[in-house]
């Protein structure tokens, strides 16, 4: 039986254990925090030493993630915090896609947190332009022609974020990636470099799961950048005493910076691959500035605000 003396110090070991636990948590947490900050200044640093934002195609089938992919990058982009902000039409699962027209969503990239930084980021805007197109047709549906089509449209895509979902029935999860192999074929034969988006991580029970299904994405898709992610969505995140609450997840943070990162990257790749030559053999550059025809016809050009072309900065 203990005596009355030690139970204060006891205690007093208890309260010096938590203290350190909750300090040690706290240091772990910022850490995190601060590599998430450096990961997206390095996107934004990128972004800037091009000349116009890049732009990535963003297509999937119906209800594997898309749009919800993009709603999250936009977040992370922008360093935003509080209620779920969205920028692509999302809705429960349903016959049909809610995105019905291709829709240009130029994302910010939020700067560093010194004031030096910040005045820095207020004066040159950094964007990347995510292009919500309308989702495949279903897996058994599928043609070569709807690849095309989806890759043909304006603005021209410089990369390709292909959305895959990880959960669901087993029966549609196989027939999409019996069809993954063809759908990369086809963005290859373009030029195209481009990334695989596993959604709803946590619909995978295991993390020997989790690997033997990159694994295969990988071999099917021919490629290493392989992802997998638990996309920020409005019907998750509805709360009926604190509707809209969102809670940022540095997990899923991270992931996405670095999908648009690589995005980023293989831009710059085909950029740099688009410079021709004359026939004197002097090289000649191609000018990224086009025009983004999307409801009307009538489209506006890239650098300015118009038709089916979202300005979030």
């Amino acid at each position: 039986m203990l005596s009355p003396s030690t139970v204060p110090l006891l205690l007093s070991f208890a309260a010096a254990a938590v203290t350190g636990a909750a300090a040690f948590l706290a240091l772990r947490r910022f850490s995190r925090e601060e590599t998430v900050a450096s990961l997206r200044q390095d996107v934004r640093d990128a972004v800037l030493l091009l000349r116009e934002p890049p732009t990535v195609l963003v297509t999937g089938f119906r209800a594997h993630g898309k749009s919800s992919f993009i709603n999250t990058a936009c977040r992370a982009l922008a360093a935003e915090a509080g209620p779920m902000l969205l920028r692509a039409e999302t809705s429960p699962p349903v016959t049909h896609s809610a995105t019905f027209d291709r829709c240009v969503i130029r994302a910010a990239v939020a700067g560093g947190g010194s004031e030096d930084e910040k005045e820095e980021g207020e004066a040159t805007c950094a964007q990347v332009a995510l292009v919500d197109a309308p989702a495949l047709p279903e897996p058994g549906q599928l043609t070569r022609a709807d690849v095309e089509e989806a890759l043909s449209g304006v603005p021209p895509p410089e990369c390709v974020a292909l959305v895959l979902r990880c959960g669901g029935p087993a029966k549609d999860r196989h027939a999409a990636v019996k069809k993954l192999a063809d759908v990369t074929t086809a963005i290859r034969q373009r030029g195209l470099q481009f990334v695989v988006v596993l959604t709803h991580k946590k619909r995978i029970k295991s993390m020997r799961k989790a690997e033997e299904l990159r694994r295969e994405i990988a071999f099917r898709a021919r490629t290493d950048c392989v992802y997998l992610i638990e996309n920020y969505t409005a019907g998750n995140m509805l709360n009926i005493r604190r509707p809209w609450a969102t809670k940022n997840n540095l997990e899923t943070h991270y992931t996405v910076l670095m999908i648009v990162r690589q995005c980023v990257e293989f831009a710059k790749l085909r950029r740099s691959h688009s410079i021709g030559q004359t026939e004197n053999g002097d090289l000649i550059g191609i000018e990224y500035s086009w025009d983004v025809g999307i409801e009307s016809g009538q489209g506006t050009s890239m650098g300015a605000s118009g038709d089916g072309v979202e300005d979030y900065v």
